[in-house]
């Protein structure tokens, strides 16, 4: 029964699906023909494998009522797009989400495969305990040293898988046990979030930030990193949110106005030593990212104060 490509042990010695391969991948699918009294109800609960381009959900786009999903990767890698800002969501790792919102998660078939279960509730409860979660952590969210929340999920289609009338009130019961799981791991603060940057990126960063002067290239900085430059713009703009010429611009112009601020130079020297062609160009940028021209800027900072000034997306 089933295939000799599922995954069934992960993280160390714990067994996340029950009993092991006894199980094949499905998805399960609830419709009470009651209304919504609960706060907490399961709409779905599935175990895929997925290789396709063709696997995308658009939050703004789905047919469904308000609710939330969870999805934790076995194998392979995900991406979710949220608010603006793309997340791998690796091995490991899980996301949340609520519906309808602002996000899309799909397969890029350079990931080769994705492998993951889900489930998709409804709710009260559950709108409030997810938007808690993402707001504390982020959609993207490490389970590697806290496998709790995931047993409870294996446990819970493992028993849906086992007994097909399973009643809601024991759905119900699995599921607050779940979210009990995130949440003292939230109040324990024993969540990783996923933010720390790898380090093929962080060295070019660091690059950057030392050699910022010089006329660097992208190729350069994916070399840099040991990445093709297809690999790097995409690593770099999941992680930090900007493509990475982008950000060696933000760079210099942050290096650019601790000088306007700090010394006497002139903006050509300026516009030299911060790594741009000439004044008028970095005259232009630094008006576009920081809403002043150097000059006005420089005016700005009053001489008995040190000015920092900082770029954020």
């Amino acid at each position: 029964m089933g295939d000799n490509n599922k995954t069934i042990f992960r993280m160390g010695c714990i067994i996340l699906l029950f009993p092991h391969a006894e199980l094949d991948r499905q998805s399960f699918y609830t419709r009470y023909i009651t209304p919504m009294s609960d706060s907490l109800r399961l709409i779905a609960i599935g175990w895929e494998h997925v290789n396709s381009s063709s696997y995308r959900w658009d939050g703004l786009k789905r047919q469904a009522e308000d609710g939330a999903v969870f999805q934790f990767t076995l194998s392979g890698q995900g991406v979710i797009r949220y608010r603006n800002r793309e997340y791998f969501v690796p091995e490991h790792c899980g996301f949340l989400c609520t519906v309808p919102g602002d996000h899309v998660y799909y397969f890029d078939e350079h990931d080769g495969e994705w492998e993951f279960m889900f489930i998709a509730v409804q709710g009260e409860d559950a709108i409030r305990h997810w938007n808690s979660l993402i707001q504390l952590f982020g959609p993207v969210i490490s389970f590697q040293d806290h496998p709790e929340p995931m047993q409870c999920i294996s446990r819970l289609y493992a028993h849906i898988y086992n007994n097909r009338d399973f009643d809601k009130f024991a759905i119900s019961a699995e599921l607050y046990r779940f979210v009990m799981e995130l949440q003292r791991m939230a109040e324990g603060h024993a969540i990783v979030q996923l933010d720390d940057t790898p380090e093929p990126i962080r060295r070019s960063i660091q690059l950057m930030q030392s050699q910022y002067a010089l006329p660097l290239t992208l190729e350069e900085l994916a070399a840099c990193a040991g990445m093709s430059r297809y690999h790097f713009c995409r690593t770099f703009h999941m992680k930090t949110g900007l493509q990475p010429m982008q950000y060696l611009r933000k760079v210099r112009i942050e290096k650019a106005s601790a000088q306007l601020s700090q010394t006497r130079k002139t903006i050509e020297t300026i516009a030299r030593d911060t790594g741009f062609d000439g004044s008028s160009y970095f005259i232009r940028v630094f008006k576009l990212l920081v809403g002043m021209t150097p000059n006005e800027y420089r005016q700005s900072c009053s001489s008995d104060s040190t000015h920092s000034l900082r770029i954020e997306k």
